[in-house]
């Protein structure tokens, strides 16, 4: 499955509606030398880069399993924006 930045940005940013509703920066950047992406996540001075096997997003986008994602997404939320006050809400 190719694919493009865009088309994965939104169905990663679909998955994950704590990005927006963080504020969260996101940005994707496909690595062609090992054939995967990093995504890449900051709020303020926090950044995590993660690296997305092919094989991964393609089951991710599928609705099989966002294990590795959905965790490293989960502890940066939980680190820098739940328990921390880098990502105050907007209420």
């Amino acid at each position: 499955m190719a694919l493009t930045k865009p088309e994965l940005r939104s169905k990663i940013e679909e998955l994950f509606p704590e990005i927006e509703r963080y504020g969260l920066e996101f940005d994707l950047e496909k690595d062609e030398v090992k054939d995967a992406w990093l995504a890449k996540f900051k709020k303020g001075e926090h950044e995590l880069v993660t690296h997305l096997e092919e094989k991964e997003v393609e089951d991710c986008l599928a609705g099989i399993k966002c294990f590795n994602l959905g965790v490293q997404m989960g502890m940066f939320i939980r680190n820098y924006c739940e328990d921390g006050e880098t990502c105050q809400l907007g209420l």
